[in-house]
């Protein structure tokens, strides 16, 4: 070869390798340009219109959320509070969702990616929809998690092509999820006397004389008897820091049928007071709160007008008596 062609071979293998990069340039601004897009682009200016939403798991009765004033609630449990935090998780990810790269537009294929409109178990998708005030109804079908980093394969009802965006869309597909269960939520430092008077006619009464002392003391107790340890009677007490229920009815359609098990009185240093009983329907136990005052909205969340089922668990702590306090003999 001479001088001129191996000149000539040099200027094409430079022409290629500039095209080359030319193209794997551009290539990598369009995937930047798709990658920064809002999944929710056409959307993201009314997203905070949101009325209601519901969601349906396959197989499973759809749940729906409303907007009461600035308030949300479950309008199938006679419009009980819906818990803020899945709500703002949600609406939080479905506002920062980027589109990460385009996928399939055959339809045929939404089934192994979990975005089928109907199918076997695991090929349907989780549908979501939105309504908005003043705007159209938004339908969502939400897949698989992504086999490709983070993130989730999602695509708009009525359109084959799928997306993988960078958010993870896992909104509770059960009525109780959406529930608010905090009953109350009253700091354990703050109570100073917790008096339970149960059906039987035992009391037993639990107080501190001061914000100071931790453990509470147990006034039933003899002189001759001692706790099983120092702080035996403290769980009864921290059960009111973190009170969540297993169910929730309105009380006008319980209908108990028998005198409470348990009534009890809280009161907190600075003068609050909380009432309520504890009620066994067949073989199932409901909390009803009476009068309270004194108290922060975020400490006593509960209605008195609902009731609420709890759980084996707090159950067992709330209904103890002496003589599951003291030191076994022997």
């Amino acid at each position: 070869m001479g001088r001129k062609g191996l000149i000539a071979l040099i200027v094409i293998v430079l022409l290629c390798v500039l095209g080359y990069l030319a193209v794997q340039q551009n290539q990598q601004q369009r995937t930047a340009q798709v990658e920064r897009a809002p999944w929710l682009a056409a959307e993201q200016a009314y997203l905070s219109s949101l009325q209601a939403l519901e969601i349906e798991q396959p197989g499973q009765p759809a749940v729906r959320i409303e907007r009461r004033g600035d308030a949300w609630v479950v309008p199938a449990k006679a419009d009980y509070p819906a818990a803020p935090q899945p709500l703002a998780e949600l609406l939080r990810a479905l506002r920062e969702a980027r589109t990460v790269e385009a996928k399939t537009t055959n339809a045929q294929w939404h089934g192994r990616l979990g975005l089928a409109e109907s199918g076997k178990e695991g090929e349907q998708a989780l549908r979501l929809k939105l309504q908005f005030e003043g705007h159209p109804d938004l339908n969502l079908r939400l897949g698989n998690p992504s086999l490709q980093g983070s993130g989730q394969l999602v695509r708009r009802a009525g359109e084959d092509q799928v997306w993988q965006i960078d958010q993870s869309l896992a909104p509770p597909v059960i009525e109780l999820e959406w529930l608010d269960r905090r009953i109350t939520d009253i700091p354990f430092t703050s109570v100073q006397r917790l008096a339970l008077n149960y059906a039987d006619g035992e009391k037993l009464t639990l107080s501190k004389a001061d914000a100071q002392q931790y453990n509470f003391a147990v006034e039933q107790l003899a002189s001759n008897q001692t706790l099983s340890f120092e702080g035996a009677a403290n769980g009864m007490v921290t059960l009111f820091s973190n009170l969540l229920f297993a169910d929730a009815a309105p009380l006008s359609q319980i209908g108990f049928k028998q005198a409470p098990m348990l009534k009890f009185q809280l009161s907190g240093f600075d003068g609050q007071s909380l009432a309520g009983a504890l009620y066994k329907q067949g073989d199932q136990h409901w909390l009803v709160l009476g009068k309270h005052e004194g108290f922060k909205a975020d400490e006593v969340i509960g209605h008195g007008d609902w009731a609420y089922r709890l759980d084996a668990d707090q159950v067992q702590r709330l209904t103890k008596k002496l003589r599951d306090l003291l030191a076994k003999s022997g």
